[in-house]
């Protein structure tokens, strides 16, 4: 049992407690009886959740409790990395900084919105600041790694860029070469190996061995399967790992059940424009190679920037043969002696340039060519295929119809596509449409020298999927600079393709079209999947007119196959502003991955503003790893704090909706009672529980309640109806008229009267804030609470006798919860903070008593305390030398007394 002591840090005691009632948590559970029947979890040790958000190490908040109380200004979190073996693990630490506050040299110091610390009128609070968003990723976009058996040659075990286990080696034939891209904030990887079994997991080590990053791969997907690729990503890169990168001090592995291979990663500025790569492999063990090939196609040319390793210890010196050349008759293209200068055991880099003819170059994208590397010294060789370049990446672009050409509104067409190219270096091309008037469709360039590739005749109703074999280098130049559209003249649109790195929800079966009948001049393009983490992630893509710094939700629902009417399951993913998002959502139960993965699933984008619908999708095959069924807890689930997170014991509830008043309601969900306006009901998990609307103090000589409302308002002729959202505030689901005050209510737990919400007459902006409570004359550990909802304590002896609730008890409907069993002054006493409890009970705030037990009757040993309504019963202290005559202390004495007899 954990036991704070908090006074002004009160936030920060229960965010560690919360912390260690999860770390008991995970502990409940038994094992699987069969260890192998589900994979493991892979853990996200490498970052820290807190809330509903996932931090990278050394990245440091303010502690963002969520709505109404909002941010914490006063509490500063940081995610610190942990040592744990050869693991580089993340903590989350939240401490109170306000006892760090400096004083202010004035009488009447301010507290500035939001800041932690006082300050004087005029002056500024030197406050801790958050991480301001970086921009190191731009100067060091892309990197590239050669691995193999061993890439350190001092035969130093702790000097290796990776430490094999027990069941794995080293120096075999094994040779990887790895392409790595920045794109907003994560690090996107790609691999070509020689090996047809794909490696388990993909680790990043720092110069001392030390993992820092561990991803598991899945199976082959769709687009890995034909580009022949292996592809991930690592999300939230940190800044002392971006640092590690930036000086070229980072390595990667990839690892097999028996073998493990790894290498250093080098920036190369040739990566901006490769076209080609090629994976060198040789006879010797231990050695490879990568080629980055770049073309020019207006002065046909080639350059070649070649990265080697292999056994050249001892060798200061050497000279290398290349030889770009056709593999079926050998006939040479170019070929060049390059003299290296120092040999060293990292990595050697070679590069050549020489003009070439419009057909070789041909033949590179025919993977006709290619590449040999000879030693003049030795009798090592590499040697590899030309073939397409190893990134990761898709082309993708929305199809939104001119209304300058197309005059009939229900033959506008809307649509999204994407393209890639395979392993065999032909562009793979999907394309989906909202409707069937599409007939003529080309891939098009804005040069005259570039050639349209028509595939119109792979239209076939609402879909065009095709495979183009005849992309030249020219046409492979222009779409990897972002210079191919999607163009039709009979439906009056062009499109341009643009780049994406391919990983988690980019690497899934295909995007989805987000379109509405009534609303042609806006679609959306949405990826989305549930990757090993369990995590939900998804990119949104907004095109038309009206969608900059327009507020959006995004919202996922289900529907059951069997029940007709039955309710649906609906979830808000994300508010963002357009054009663009990308996001992901944690911590989804294993019910509602269930409800995913077995029902008719719908992505919603809603309009808050306008209250309704605006574009919709069906996300079909929607496919939830089995991993994510697996009752075990993950290596860091006890390291995260989750705060209002209650659902561990629910996990396998089998009902989440309500039924109440002849209407369903979905898990979370909170409305006003039917049967009495006074009343505020919620549902958690499958139960309803109403509350007694609480009404705040108004200061004014006349206050009146409206028809329909149920708390007193000083509005006498500012009064807007409820359903007119025009003059009103929105905050989860109810409406408050401008001007109003309320305490917010939070379900499962009821009204907070510790906070007052306050809806702006002008912004219609709803600002909430904590009530300050007096300061008691007594001690903390004494002090109780007037009734069970008062949010200051106050001293027993200020203590007043409760009074009788004037307000009549409502007789609830069927499906509100109703208490039985208890009388009317039981039930004040429940209500005024009061303890129930099984035998004589209840009892009254601040009571104490000696528990009774059937067979023993009155255990006078032991004290009982009513607190706010929680009970709290202690055996009575007995220190050493107490007198033996107290029969509660005679234990005590005894033992005492044998320890000195024993000394």
């Amino acid at each position: 049992m954990v036991v704070c002591k908090c006074t002004a840090a009160a936030v920060l005691c229960v965010l560690v407690t919360i912390l260690a009632t999860v770390a008991l948590a995970a502990r409940k559970h038994s094992p699987l009886l069969e260890d192998n029947a589900l994979p493991k979890k892979p853990s996200r040790v490498t970052e820290c959740q807190f809330g509903k958000q996932l931090k990278e190490i050394g990245s440091t908040w303010y502690a963002d409790l969520g709505p109404p109380f909002g941010v914490m200004y006063c509490i500063k979190c940081e995610c610190v990395q942990v040592q744990k073996k050869r693991r580089i693990i993340g903590r989350v630490q939240c401490r109170n900084i306000k006892n760090d506050c400096p004083k202010p040299n004035c009488e009447e110091p301010i507290l500035l919105p939001g800041k932690c610390c006082k300050s004087c009128p005029g002056d500024e609070a030197n406050d801790f600041v958050q991480d301001p968003p970086d921009d190191e990723e731009k100067s060091m976009k892309h990197f590239a790694a050669i691995l193999t058996g061993q890439s350190s040659r001092s035969g130093d075990p702790k000097k290796m860029d990776f430490l094999p286990t027990s069941a794995q080696e080293t120096g075999l034939d094994y040779v990887a070469t790895g392409r790595f891209t920045f794109y907003r904030k994560h690090l996107y990887f790609s691999f070509y190996t020689n090996k047809p079994d794909r490696p388990k997991t993909v680790q990043f080590v720092d110069t001392n061995g030390n993992i820092i990053e561990e991803i598991t791969l899945l199976p082959s997907t769709i687009y890995q399967n034909l580009t022949g690729k292996i592809c991930g990503v690592w999300r939230r890169v940190s800044k002392d790992y971006k640092r590690l990168l930036r000086e070229e001090r980072m390595s990667v592995s990839l690892v097999w059940d028996t073998a493990i291979i790894g290498g250093h990663l080098y920036r190369f500025r040739a990566l901006d424009t490769e076209t080609f790569s090629s994976l060198l492999t040789g006879t010797k063990r231990d050695s490879g190679g990568t080629s980055i090939v770049s073309i020019s196609t207006v002065s046909p040319s080639i350059h070649m920037q070649i990265m080697f390793n292999g056994p050249f210890g001892g060798q200061d010196t050497g000279s290398f043969l290349v030889k770009l050349k056709y593999a079926e008759n050998e006939r040479i293209v170019v070929e060049e002696t390059i003299r290296v200068e120092k040999m060293t055991n990292s990595s050697i880099v070679i590069e050549l340039q020489s003009p070439v003819t419009f057909s070789d170059l041909n033949a590179l994208s025919k993977q006709d060519l290619i590449i040999t590397l000879e030693s003049k010294q030795s009798s090592f060789k590499l040697q590899g295929t030309v073939e397409p370049r190893v990134f990761c990446d898709i082309y993708q672009t929305l199809v939104v119809s001119n209304s300058h050409q197309v005059d009939s509104k229900k033959d506008r067409t809307s649509g999204v596509a994407w393209a890639f190219i395979n392993k065999d270096g032909a562009l793979e091309y999907r394309v989906k449409f909202d409707n069937n008037a599409v007939t003529e469709l080309a891939i098009v360039s804005g040069e005259s020298r570039v050639s349209a590739l028509d595939i119109s005749e792979s239209i076939v109703q609402n879909w065009s999927n095709g495979t183009v074999s005849t992309m030249g280098p020219v046409h492979l130049e222009q779409l990897y600079a972002e210079e191919l559209s999607l163009f039709s003249a009979s439906s009056g649109f062009k499109s341009r393709f643009l780049w994406r790195p391919v990983a988690d929800a980019r690497d899934t079966a295909g995007a989805m079209l987000l379109s509405s009948p009534d609303e042609r001049s806006m679609v959306g393009l949405l990826w989305m999947t549930v990757d090993p983490d369990c995590t939900l992630q998804y990119e949104v893509v907004l095109s038309g007119s009206n969608v900059k710094n327009r507020l959006f939700e995004l919202y996922v629902e289900d529907s059951p196959l069997s029940i007709p009417g039955a309710p649906v399951f609906r979830r808000l993913l994300e508010e963002f502003e357009g054009p663009s998002f990308e996001g992901y959502t944690i911590g989804l139960s294993q019910e509602e991955l269930l409800r995913l993965n077995t029902n008719i699933v719908h992505v919603d984008l809603w309009d808050p503003k306008l209250g309704q619908s605006i574009l919709k999708t069906e996300w079909k095959h929607v496919n939830v790893p089995v991993v994510c069924y697996s009752h075990e807890a993950s290596e860091n689930d006890s390291n995260n704090i989750l705060m209002n997170n209650d659902e561990s014991d629910h996990q396998h509830t089998s009902h989440l909706s309500c039924l109440h008043g002849q209407k369903y309601y979905q898990h979370g969900a909170q409305w006003t009672s039917s049967v009495d306006e006074c009343y505020m009901c919620n549902c958690h998990y499958g139960r309803v529980t109403c509350d007694l609307i609480i009404c705040p103090i108004v200061q004014c000589p006349a206050p009146s309640a409206k028809p329909g409302t149920c708390c007193p308002t000083c509005e006498e002729n500012g009064f807007v109806n409820q359903n007119n959202s025009t003059n009103s505030c929105l905050l989860a689901g109810q409406q408050f008229q401008a001007g109003s005050n309320w305490h917010p209510y939070l379900p499962p737990n009821g009204f907070d009267t510790c906070t007052l919400c306050h809806c702006n007459n002008t912004s219609l902006k709803i600002k909430c804030q904590r009530m300050d409570c007096p300061p008691l004359e007594c001690d903390q550990r004494v002090a109780i609470r007037p009734t069970k909802r008062s949010c200051c304590k106050v001293c027993p002896s200020t203590l007043q006798t409760t009074t009788k609730s004037t307000g009549p008890l409502v007789q609830l409907a069927q499906g509100d919860q109703q208490v039985n069993g208890e009388s009317g002054s039981d039930l004040e006493i429940l209500t005024n903070g009061g303890c129930s409890y099984p035998v004589g009970g209840p009892y009254e705030n601040g009571q104490e008593w000696h528990p009774k037990i059937y067979s023993h009757g009155e255990v006078k040993c032991i004290n009982c305390k009513c607190k706010d309504g929680k009970v709290r019963c202690d055996r009575k202290k007995c220190p050493k030398w107490s007198s033996c005559s107290d029969p509660c202390c005679k234990s005590v004495c005894r033992r005492h007394k044998r320890q000195i007899f024993k000394f």
